[in-house]
């Protein structure tokens, strides 16, 4: 997952995304039959299981109508993982059709992994890099194309080539992940493909979590902290599917926190429900204002409460001169702002009030799409880098992207931080944040949003990922 994850503060319960294929929010072929069984393997230090069963009968996943809930309830393997005192990881896949369930192969741990595929072990010296092991692995694969390709520390100053962290399911199987008793698993982001080669790459639709919504997770050494966990659709949102995410154990509900030991769903349509540039959709929130300030109770100038939105990204809010930011350094590293207050006003990209974010986006890059043929919602970031055709730094985009750094203007230091940008109100004043969170309340739609967005639950919880999960298992709004 992106650095974001590290900000995140989730709930232990299900925490639910549904990303939508046609106008249903899920798959196009309502036919689901289990498939064969996927063969096991293990690591030295955790264990992963592969299970199809079969489907006894029709059903579109992810519908909660018919007489068929979708194919992983036909074959048993939607309920979360056994209650035995080990913590597991469970994708399952509830769709129609073959899904991908593909996690970040710099973060995702060797023990979490397969070992089968053809360049596993083989020996590397860019550690962390991909540039040896791409090509050891291209030449391996058959012609095969295998995406990028991690050379892993092994220790000693070691490296081992490794299996992309990538797992294909048909309908109705499930894949456990089992963690080891004491390990923790940082920064864990995956997010759902479809129509892709053998190993995963090439993906039409989710081939790269940037263009994509990602589920994200971070578990922290047993006893010692939180499963932190969350849905992000900071990026954009696809059709490659619905997904699901609920903590299994650890704890109960508390009925007064829906973020804690809770989760939720959403059914969000990218050809009806995304933002298409008219005046169907609700606009950007109104904004564009000084921030109020205040003296804290050790004399410094502080905002105080919320700057609210600026939906104009060539403006932005203005901030009052000597503004401390991350005061003694709660949030972040404490800095502060002496230049002018309207040194954000005048630059950037302006994406408008109504944003045309629907677009087909592939390998070759992102295109407007025709009536009915999006497969992306584009976020705020994605769309101006996309629109501008620059990186996320650039000074067109960077109020939308907040890439958390530091820029100078007239010799004074801005910090692009959490509340840096919050205070700029630009990343939330898009039309695509009300779009999404009408239909998902509880769901990232930029950066920084942790407050409404992130759930937390104790780390002996085990997670249940799901593929087109059956609304009724997975709501769109908690009532506690």
């Amino acid at each position: 997952m992106p650095s974001r994850l590290l900000r995140i503060i989730s709930s232990c319960g299900l925490a639910t995304l549904f990303l939508a294929w046609g106008c249903s929010g899920d798959d196009p072929n309502p036919n689901g039959a289990g498939g064969a069984s996927s063969s096991a393997s293990e690591s030295s230090s955790g264990s992963m299981v592969s299970s199809s069963g079969m489907s006894t009968s029709s059903g579109q996943g992810g519908t909660g109508g018919g007489a068929s809930r979708g194919p992983a309830y036909d074959a048993g393997n939607a309920n979360c993982p056994a209650d035995d005192g080990t913590r597991r990881i469970k994708l399952v896949n509830n769709c129609a059709q073959t899904r991908w369930f593909k996690m970040d192969g710099r973060t995702t741990p060797l023990w979490a992994r397969e070992t089968n595929c053809p360049w596993n072990g083989a020996s590397c010296t860019d550690l962390e890099g991909v540039g040896q092991c791409s090509q050891i692995a291209k030449n391996m694969s058959g012609g095969v194309d295998p995406g990028l390709v991690y050379c892993k520390d092994t220790g000693g100053g070691n490296g081992a080539c490794a299996c992309n962290p990538f797992f294909e399911l048909k309908p109705g199987e499930m894949h456990e992940i089992v963690l080891p008793n004491d390990a923790a698993f940082p920064s864990g982001t995956g997010w759902l493909a479809a129509d892709c080669n053998n190993f995963g790459a090439t993906c039409v639709v989710g081939n790269e979590a940037a263009k994509n919504s990602t589920f994200e997770f971070t578990y922290d050494v047993p006893g010692q902290g939180k499963l932190y966990y969350d849905i992000s659709a900071v990026n954009a949102w696809t059709t490659a599917s619905s997904v699901g995410m609920k903590s299994c154990g650890g704890a109960a509900p508390n009925p007064n926190d829906i973020f804690w030991c809770r989760g939720t769903g959403c059914r969000f349509d990218v050809n009806t429900q995304c933002p298409d540039g008219s005046d169907a959709f609700a606009p950007g929130p109104a904004g564009c204002q000084s921030c109020p300030t205040m003296i804290d109770g050790n004399g410094k100038k502080v905002i105080a409460g919320s700057c609210g939105t600026c939906p104009d990204g060539s403006s932005a809010n203005r901030i009052p001169t000597g503004t401390v930011f991350n005061a003694n350094n709660v949030g972040g590293p404490e800095w502060t702002w002496n230049g002018a207050p309207d040194f954000a006003v005048g630059f950037g990209h302006d994406e408008g009030a109504h944003a045309n974010r629907r677009y087909a986006c592939s390998g070759a890059g992102c295109v407007p799409a025709e009536p009915g043929k999006a497969t992306t919602c584009l976020g705020g970031c994605d769309l101006c880098t996309v629109a501008k055709n620059v990186g996320a730094g650039d000074e067109a985009c960077l109020k939308y992207c907040c890439p958390d750094s530091v820029h100078t203007y007239n010799g004074f230091s801005y910090h692009y931080d959490s509340a840096g940008c919050t205070a700029l109100g630009v990343q939330a004043g898009t039309d695509y944040s009300p779009a999404v969170k009408g239909e998902c309340p509880y769901v990232y739609t930029y950066g920084y949003e942790d407050h409404s967005s992130t759930f937390l639950c104790e780390t002996s919880a085990s997670l249940l990922i799901q593929a087109c999960p059956d609304p009724t298992d997975f709501p769109s709004k908690i009532t506690p």
